[in-house]
């Protein structure tokens, strides 16, 4: 193992801009993931280039990694996302995207832009046995430190991939998907008929979904007898995955 005590070392400039700049992540094809628990799990399937601890102990025993660095507190604190990071980051190769072909469950991130959200709905759709998540251009980057943490780990365990409305289309009539859009003017999801092969769009936080999303969709909402006028977009994405899941699975 080496040390590095500057926080001005060439290797914590570069995974700290891995962290940080959305394109320098792209273009490298490499991203940052933290804690012992999330590299322990994630490298089982994809090999970490450089590990960055404070101490020795912290690294998993059955870890190997092509470059080992004890560093200080203060490096782990410019490169980590978290106010109070538990004290060991790898830098791991980005995951290649997939065709999302013969998918019979497709979630739909629709300019999704909080990174809490866009983990907690892969986390459901993870959770409920989807098969594949398509973001549309817009949307929030699902290796976003703060989206990275919330799934705890979703992110790795799907097929991930995203584009334009014309890709989506395409994947659409080549998998046979039923398009169903989570809108609050919708049909009550307790009256649709079970769906065979469901492709969930959920939309904005503020504006919802688009207006491509419902010329092309079924629009869906969930029946709720309080007094609330709307649910957080990964609350409501999470009970129409689990819901549709379900009747699928009793069909």
């Amino acid at each position: 193992m080496k040390e590095i005590r500057s926080l001005q070392h060439p290797l914590v400039k570069h995974l700290a801009k891995l962290q940080h700049n959305r394109d320098y992540r792209y273009e490298h094809h490499r991203l940052v993931i933290e804690g012992e628990k999330m590299i322990a799990e994630v490298c089982q399937q994809l090999s970490p280039v450089t590990l960055f601890a404070v101490d020795p102990a912290l690294i998993p025993s059955q870890l190997t990694c092509k470059e080992t660095y004890i560093v200080t507190p203060e490096i782990l604190d410019k490169i980590a996302g978290a106010q109070n990071p538990e004290g060991i980051i790898a830098e791991i190769p980005m995951p290649p995207l997939k065709p999302l072909k013969k998918c019979s469950s497709l979630l739909v991130l629709d300019h999704v832009s909080d990174p809490g959200n866009v983990g907690a709905l892969l986390r459901s759709a993870v959770a409920f046995g989807w098969e594949g998540v398509f973001f549309l251009t817009g949307s929030c980057d699902p290796f976003n430190d703060k989206a990275l943490r919330a799934a705890k780990g979703a992110t790795f365990r799907l097929p991930l991939a995203w584009g334009s409305w014309e890709e989506l289309d395409q994947l659409i009539a080549f998998n046979r998907l039923t398009p169903l859009a989570a809108d609050l003017h919708g049909k009550l999801l307790s009256e649709l008929a079970p769906v065979k092969a469901p492709l969930l769009i959920v939309g904005n936080e503020a504006n919802g979904i688009s207006i491509e999303a419902s010329k092309r969709s079924q629009a869906v909402t969930i029946p709720m007898s309080g007094k609330m006028e709307s649910l957080n977009v990964s609350v409501a994405g999470g009970i129409m995955m689990y819901a549709l899941g379900n009747a699928r699975r009793q069909k």
